[in-house]
């Protein structure tokens, strides 16, 4: 997985080089290369990025939180001319911690046809699993909910919940990472909260897992 952090020297005093993003993972995934900003003048836009390796023994642990800070050699510059000092130091800045969730593994795509694109992809690797939403007191709610927490395209204006209805099916589309399209349908029903069944469907079976283990 590669990180892109565009980045903009807005101090007209400072000449900004080698400029990289420190990643640090909570979890299991691995920082493997960083490719720094080698020279930010004033209002210039640049870009650094980080290398990070999934994790290897499990699959479906796609959710991780890392801790970013900046760094980067500072060398003071006249305003004026732009020309900057012979000498520089380091110098870093904390920024807000960095939150990686299913839905930067999956990419939105839309099927026109749910029905028949359900059918190319196949039972061989169906999973279905229920979950009480018990914090969740609407359909409208709950809908919203899943389909922000996947980033899956919803199918057939299955994103809108007709008024007054006790129950509803929300089809989502999506291509897992590795080019996998994977299918979600979710019944749900209201009662002391909402009761929602989740089916998904691919050719690969860990983009499978990894949806169930996310929405457990």
């Amino acid at each position: 997985m590669v990180f892109q952090f565009d980045c903009t020297n807005t101090l007209n005093d400072q000449l900004l080089q080698k400029v990289m993003v420190q990643m640090e993972p909570a979890e299991a995934y691995e920082v493997v290369q960083y490719v720094p900003a080698a020279s930010l003048p004033y209002s210039q836009p640049g870009s650094c990025y980080c290398l990070v390796r999934l994790p290897h023994d499990d699959p479906t642990a796609v959710s991780c939180t890392f801790s970013c800070t900046m760094k980067y050699l500072v060398r003071d510059c006249d305003p004026n001319t732009g020309h900057p000092d012979d000498d520089g130091y380091d110098d870093e800045y904390v920024l807000e911690d960095l939150e990686v969730t299913v839905a930067d593994h999956i990419q939105r795509v839309l099927k026109p046809n749910f029905s028949a694109a359900w059918d190319e992809v196949g039972a061989d690797f169906e999973k279905e699993e229920t979950f009480a939403l018990s914090s969740v007191r609407t359909l409208d709610e709950a809908v919203s909910n899943i389909i922000s927490f996947l980033g899956m395209q919803p199918c057939e204006r299955s994103d809108k919940v007709p008024e007054n209805k006790n129950s509803h099916v929300l089809f989502l589309a999506g291509v897992f990472r590795g080019g996998h399209d994977v299918l979600v349908r979710s019944r749900l029903a209201l009662a002391d909260g909402v009761t929602m069944q989740v089916t998904v469907r691919s050719r690969e079976e860990t983009a499978v897992d990894v949806i169930l283990a996310s929405v457990g």
